[in-house]
């Protein structure tokens, strides 16, 4: 009957059934980075701030990873993560598959920065929920992935 209820709720607030993403971002497995300075910018709405804090959080991570403080952006994430002599790999480097992945990474890095960081440092960002949870999301493992990377000598 209580679920009857709630659909009928749903209904007749002319929701479609679907789900807003602010009542799923607390089951989201986030980083404890990107969910430490999101969360709360997300839930009390401002999505866009959170997209942007996240992004800034990834970038400090990969400085504090790497020892790296002297480059930003896009130049720090070719620095780091690149194909041939990485500070940080994501795996041994020994086939050609690993350098594939390898660039790969540095490649998605560097579009958090130029794709999601920038245009959040120089502009308003604009859109739905939905896209800023998607791209906190692909943040966030782009954080799991930088946890688990190797420092190369």
């Amino acid at each position: 009957m209580g679920r009857l209820e709630e659909r009928r709720s749903d209904l007749s607030s002319g929701s479609n059934g679907a789900v807003a993403p602010s009542t799923y971002f607390d089951r989201l497995n986030l980083h404890p980075r990107i969910l430490g300075v999101s969360r709360e910018r997300f839930l009390d709405g401002y999505p866009w701030d959170a997209v942007f804090a996240a992004s800034k959080a990834l970038i400090n991570y990969v400085k504090e990873r790497s020892d790296n403080y002297e480059l930003d952006g896009a130049p720090l994430m070719r620095t780091v993560f690149s194909r041939n002599n990485p500070v940080l790999a994501f795996n041994d480097l020994v086939t050609p598959t690993d350098f594939d992945e390898q660039e790969g990474m540095m490649h998605l890095f560097e579009g958090a920065v130029l794709a999601i960081r920038n245009p959040g440092g120089h502009d308003f960002p604009e859109g739905p929920e939905q896209r800023a949870i998607e791209y906190i999301s692909l943040l966030s493992l782009l954080a799991y992935r930088l946890q688990d990377a190797k420092r190369r000598k």
